[in-house]
């Protein structure tokens, strides 16, 4: 690899790691926490095992994170009544607010992170968050004894 293609690499993996951690630190939770919320304002009813598969965490950090909303009165959780042996999860009317006001705060983040980049630069990093997606499912696609 070239040092342009090394600089590229570096400059987009710090770019995403530090625009993560300026939005935890803006709006003071934790990404584990924001996607449980923005997950179940989304999708409403959810079961421990939907969370964890959706998230993909283990069970013990789905039981904590969903104990601790819990005692905040953000989400409730109740037995499956099609099934016992399940627990579904939802947000309370709290945590409709908490989920509605982190999509706000997302919104005005995502505006001024992209401050003085012009729609026409953009729209070229859409372009070229496109091709390296399609570049890494190919990848993906090659199979063992091809690479």
């Amino acid at each position: 690899m070239d040092a342009l293609e090394d600089t590229l690499f570096r400059q987009l993996a710090s770019a995403c790691s530090e625009s993560r951690q300026a939005f935890d630190q803006h709006i003071g939770m934790s990404q584990i926490r924001r996607q449980l919320l923005t997950l179940l304002f989304e999708i409403g009813e959810i079961s421990h095992a939907a969370l964890q598969q959706q998230l993909a965490v283990d069970g013990a950090t789905i039981t904590r994170l969903v104990k601790q909303f819990e005692s905040e009165g953000v989400l409730s959780r109740r037995l499956d009544p099609q099934d016992n042996r399940y627990t579904l999860v939802s947000l309370t009317a709290s945590g409709h607010a908490i989920a509605a006001e982190l999509r706000a705060a997302h919104r005005a983040f995502q505006a001024q992170l992209l401050d003085g980049i012009s729609k026409e630069e953009q729209k070229m990093m859409m372009h070229f968050f496109e091709q390296l997606r399609t570049n890494i499912r190919a990848i993906r696609e090659i199979s063992p004894e091809q690479t």
